[in-house]
């Protein structure tokens, strides 16, 4: 099964565009400097890929992304305390299982929702409509930096990751899901470093170019005890490899009552011996 979905799309290469970051409520968007492009795209159900049992030297899809079975005991993930003192000891174990990695250092949760009064009362953010990928070969070094200080220059001689594990928070998904792109399918020569700017934070992101050459999928019907993991970051050959760029996307065939999409996303760091 596929669909065709609109996604959005850097118009033209050009020199450093700015990202204006959204604020969480009901007109939550994101601003670009720069003109964008709509672009219709086929994205096809990854339930039904061929290649599901492959593996890299790390234990993920080399696509840059994979479905788990992955539940959890937490109940609100508004909840701080729950977050801290439940998701985070279930994220460690969960990705030192799933990548071997010898080390998790859990940075960043987000909390998003389609629907606009919900985003009101949650005081949470939209998801992003956008094509792009979190960091570029230069802001995954800057991130370890702020977020691990003194140990960053003895952590980034090895090998690190970024990994985004992202989870639906209705049962089932029936729009907006999230749409990635496979990194095979990918080259430096489609994505373009992008200052991000924040209220309280001025750091980098990818935008992206579209080629029709790029494979686009998602997960059809997600629900609560799976995670979609992804790679944002990957500081294999100095962090220039492609990750998989994503963005959310209105599905076509979704019910006219589709339930607003809720999502949970926690962004980590994972080291490698």
């Amino acid at each position: 099964m596929s669909v065709q979905a609109k996604v959005e799309f850097l118009s033209k290469r050009t020199e450093r565009p700015i990202y204006y970051a959204s604020s969480a409520g009901r007109n939550a968007a994101h601003k670009i400097d720069q003109p964008m492009n709509i672009v219709s795209v086929e994205v096809d159900d990854a339930r039904q890929r061929g290649d599901d049992g492959l593996r890299d030297e790390f234990g993920q899809h080399p696509s840059g992304f994979e479905l788990l079975e992955f539940p959890t005991a937490v109940g609100n993930f508004l909840d701080q305390s729950q977050i801290e003192t439940v998701y985070e000891s279930e994220i460690e174990n969960f990705l030192k299982t799933v990548t071997g990695c010898y080390r998790v250092h859990i940075f960043d949760h987000t909390v998003r929702a389609s629907d606009p009064e919900l985003r009101e009362i949650k005081n949470i953010r939209e998801p992003a409509y956008l094509v792009h990928t979190d960091y570029t070969s230069n802001s995954g070094f800057v991130c370890l930096q702020e977020n691990l200080g003194e140990e960053a220059d003895t952590l980034a001689q090895g090998r690190f990751q970024i990994i985004n594990v992202w989870r639906p928070l209705v049962d089932p998904v029936e729009d907006f899901p999230l749409a990635l792109c496979d990194a095979r399918s990918l080259t430096t020569e489609d994505l373009v470093d992008t200052e991000r700017r924040a209220p309280n934070h001025i750091g980098e992101i990818q935008l992206a170019l579209h080629d029709p050459r790029q494979h686009w999928y998602f997960y059809s019907h997600m629900r609560p005890p799976e995670v979609l993991l992804f790679k944002t970051f990957d500081s294999i050959d100095g962090g220039v490899h492609p990750c998989s760029i994503h963005s959310a996307i209105r599905l076509p065939d979704a019910p006219p009552d589709a339930r607003p999409r809720e999502s949970v996303e926690t962004r980590a760091f994972v080291f490698y011996r």
